[in-house]
């Protein structure tokens, strides 16, 4: 290995105290939790993907989803101690950061000399405060995979020289070192496509929207167009979309078809960024004849008359859109750039063609009151999407909501203070830009779940589309998730 040594790293996803099912895949981090998204779970192959790369220089790189498999910290330690790693990392978030970094320190205690390494939003927007928490070593600032592959080749020599990884932070005597942010990836072509060979042979990860089981996610772009002042993904990705090419994607798919999944859950931001890379992966697909059945996300300005007949032929039979709001004025106050007649539009065509929808909304934006509220769930009534989650606006660090509240109320400090205990369910200094208090908008989210899901006609719709036993499995114990967070107030 070119007088390197074979390094031992663990990419570790690990359990919560206190949620069964943590989306932790995205590349930024973890936005979502428990019942009030149905219980869904996600296979970790952002992570996988860090691991994969890493692995191409030779590296003895596992991966362990320690929360899939219910393990406890007692075997992580187990794990760790047995295996003999040299490294441990692990992609973290503002509300999870506490939490893992516990799971750090658990590591060190069962292997000392262990390194550990986090990247996502809080080690990005956060350094000093994240290189502050105990049992944690290392952070890396956006995008992982680059900084992580330097990162390990270079401890791997057994000297000093790892310090000078762009893209890392790291303490020394007693200070915080920073470095220069490491190049995003011009070509992401270059990482390889992940092996789903090394996820837990025996776990189903649950996802009542899926049609078809088994089903796995991918990713084929990064970053935004949109510039929305509550979301973190513009800063972290950069100020463009840098796409895998439609042959990469096809490339892909063409694999994981032959492992024998039957659906792909698309998980970039905007899968629609660009119709003309869209237009050429519904070709791919259509010319080998894939059988897969799949889920993207867009914008409701990147869907026409066009492109939806063409997505359903290739497979897509769901979008996901960022709704956020059904009134003109907040959605102008968050920046999203889109009227509500796009909305409207948007779901008549998906509606036309036959798609299924999910509309991603919010409460307790800036300038929102029970007016405003009330609109907006009469809005997500009118355009009929065929599921939504409401979650509470939330200002994270790396946006412009934060700063605007961090600016008049520094008392947010890092942003830590919201864990997954209240994640999208409580108000977080939502008091300062809207007329509602905390209790107002919790009691809002669940009135909300229960007088658009609970509907007779909805819950008729979703019985005539029902087409499996196993789909009706799922759709029963999501429904019974959301039931149990809409009446008994369960996270």
């Amino acid at each position: 290995m070119n007088e390197k040594t074979c390094m031992k790293t663990l990419t570790l996803i690990p359990p919560s105290k206190y949620s069964k099912n943590v989306a932790r895949d995205l590349v930024y981090g973890c936005w979502c939790k428990g019942k009030r998204i149905a219980g869904i779970e996600f296979p970790p192959i952002s992570q996988l993907q860090v691991t994969c790369f890493i692995r191409e220089d030779g590296h003895e790189a596992e991966l362990l989803d320690a929360a899939a498999m219910r393990m406890s910290v007692a075997d992580i330690q187990e794990e760790v101690r047995k295996k003999e790693y040299d490294l441990v990392m692990m992609l973290t978030s503002t509300m999870t950061i506490r939490e893992d970094a516990e799971v750090l320190r658990a590591c060190k205690e069962a292997r000392p000399g262990l390194k550990t390494a986090v990247w996502g939003s809080q080690p990005t927007f956060m350094p000093q405060a994240s290189l502050a928490i105990p049992g944690i070593d290392i952070i890396v600032r956006r995008e992982a995979e680059p900084v992580l592959k330097e990162l390990v080749n270079r401890l791997a020599r057994g000297d000093d020289s790892w310090k000078e990884t762009l893209g890392i932070g790291y303490r020394e005597n007693g200070n915080i070192q920073l470095n220069e942010y490491m190049p995003f990836l011009e070509d992401l072509d270059i990482l390889p496509i992940p092996d789903r060979r090394l996820l837990p042979s025996d776990i189903d990860y649950f996802n009542p929207v899926v049609k078809r089981m088994p089903f796995t996610t991918m990713f084929t772009t990064r970053g935004c167009t949109a510039r929305c002042t509550y979301c973190a993904s513009p800063p972290f990705y950069g100020k463009k979309v840098r796409f895998r090419s439609a042959q990469k994607v096809i490339e892909e798919m063409t694999e994981c078809a032959a492992l024998g999944y039957r659906e792909i859950f698309f998980r970039d931001e905007l899968f629609t960024a660009s119709k003309k890379r869209v237009q050429e992966i519904c070709e791919g697909i259509l010319e080998r004849g894939l059988d897969l059945t799949w889920i993207c996300s867009s914008r409701v300005t990147n869907v026409d008359e066009e492109i939806l007949p063409l997505m359903k032929k290739a497979g897509c039979h769901m979008i996901r859109f960022g709704v956020e709001s059904g009134v003109q004025e907040i959605l102008d106050n968050i920046n999203k750039k889109i009227t509500i007649e796009d909305t409207r539009k948007a779901f008549r065509l998906c509606h036309q063609y036959d798609i299924d929808t999910h509309a991603h909304c919010m409460i307790g934006s800036p300038g929102e009151t029970q007016d405003t509220i009330d609109r907006s769930l009469a809005f997500v009534k009118e355009i009929d999407p065929t599921i939504i989650t409401f979650g509470i606006t939330t200002p994270y660090p790396g946006t412009a909501l934060f700063e605007q509240v961090q600016a008049e109320h520094p008392e947010i400090g890092d942003g830590t203070d919201l864990d997954l205990t209240r994640l999208h369910t409580d108000a977080f200094f939502n008091q300062f830009f809207t007329e509602l208090s905390n209790e107002e908008l919790s009691r809002n989210i669940r009135r909300i779940y229960r007088e658009f899901y609970f509907r007779p006609r909805y819950l008729l719709k979703w019985l005539k589309r029902i087409r499996s036993t196993d789909e009706l499995k799922r759709v029963i114990l999501a429904g019974m998730n959301v039931f149990d967070f809409a009446f008994r107030k369960a996270g």
